[in-house]
C-alpha cells in the first residue's frame, strides 16, 4: 500500500480540481475545432494560396485553447506533484520539469500564431511567413509543436508513473496518463522521420486519452476536498 500523505492542502486540492478541470474543457475545445480548421486548409502550394484560404475565426478557435492548455497543464502537474507523497516525488518532479519546458515553449509558439502569424496572414504579409504558419512542410512552429509535445509526453509518462495513490479509479488515470505519454512521444517521433498517418494514429491516442484521464484527476482532487478531514486539510 502506498504511504498516506501526512495532510491534505486544500489551496493545492482546490488548484488541482480547477487546472484539471479547465484543462480538459481547453483539450476538448482543441479536439473538436482542429480537425475542422485542418479540412479546410487546401494541399500546400506555397504561401500565396495558403493566405487565400485563410479563416481567422477558424484558425483563432484551435490556436486559443491550445495557449490556454500551455499555461494550464502546468499547473496541473505542479498539483499532482505537490498532492503525492514523498517517495513519489522523484517521478513527479520530473513530470513538473517537462511540464514547464512544454508550458514555456507552446505558450510562446502559440502567442507568436494567435497574433504575429495571424495579422499577417490577414494584412497579406507573406513575405517568408511560409516558416511560421502550421501546415508548411519548412515550418519553425510545427518543429516547436513537435519538441512541445514531445515534452509534454514525457510530462504525463513521468506523472502516470508516479500516480499510486488509494482509490477505486487510480489504476485507470494511471495507465491512461502512461498510454497517453507513450502516444505523444512516438507521435512526435513518426512525424519527425516522415510518417504522417503514424503521427496522426497517435494523436487520435492522446486526444481519447488525455481528456480521460485529465477528468479523472479532476474527480480526485474534487473527492479529496470533499472527504478530507477537517482536522488533516492545511488552509494556507
Amino acid at each position: 500500500m502506498a504511504p498516506e500523505r501526512s495532510q491534505w492542502s486544500w489551496t493545492g486540492l482546490n488548484a488541482g480540481f480547477w487546472a484539471a478541470v479547465l484543462t480538459t474543457v481547453w483539450t476538448v475545445w482543441f479536439l473538436a475545432a482542429f480537425p475542422a480548421w485542418m479540412m479546410s486548409l487546401p494541399a500546400w502550394q506555397g504561401i500565396e494560396s495558403y493566405a487565400a484560404a485563410f479563416d481567422a475565426v477558424s484558425y483563432m478557435a484551435w490556436v486559443i485553447p491550445c495557449f490556454l492548455l500551455a499555461v494550464t497543464f502546468p499547473i496541473l502537474v505542479a498539483a499532482i506533484y505537490l498532492y503525492l507523497p514523498v517517495d513519489r516525488r522523484v517521478p513527479a518532479l520530473q513530470a513538473l520539469v517537462f511540464a514547464i519546458l512544454y508550458g514555456a515553449i507552446l505558450g510562446a509558439d502559440y502567442f507568436v500564431l494567435g497574433t504575429l502569424v495571424r495579422d499577417a496572414l490577414q494584412s497579406g504579409q507573406t513575405n517568408g511567413l511560409e516558416m511560421l504558419v502550421v501546415g508548411s512542410p519548412y515550418s519553425l512552429t510545427n518543429a516547436l509543436e513537435g519538441v512541445g509535445y514531445f515534452f509534454m509526453g514525457l510530462s504525463t509518462l513521468f506523472a502516470g508513473i508516479a500516480w499510486r495513490v488509494p482509490g477505486k479509479l487510480r489504476r485507470a488515470t494511471r495507465w491512461l496518463l502512461i498510454v497517453n505519454g507513450i502516444a505523444s512521444i512516438v507521435g512526435v517521433a513518426l512525424g519527425a522521420f516522415g510518417v504522417p498517418a503514424g503521427a496522426m494514429v497517435s494523436l487520435g491516442v492522446w486526444g481519447g486519452t488525455f481528456p480521460v484521464a485529465t477528468a479523472l484527476l479532476a474527480w480526485r482532487f474534487r473527492h479529496d476536498l470533499r472527504v478530507a478531514p477537517v482536522s488533516r486539510v492545511v488552509r494556507g
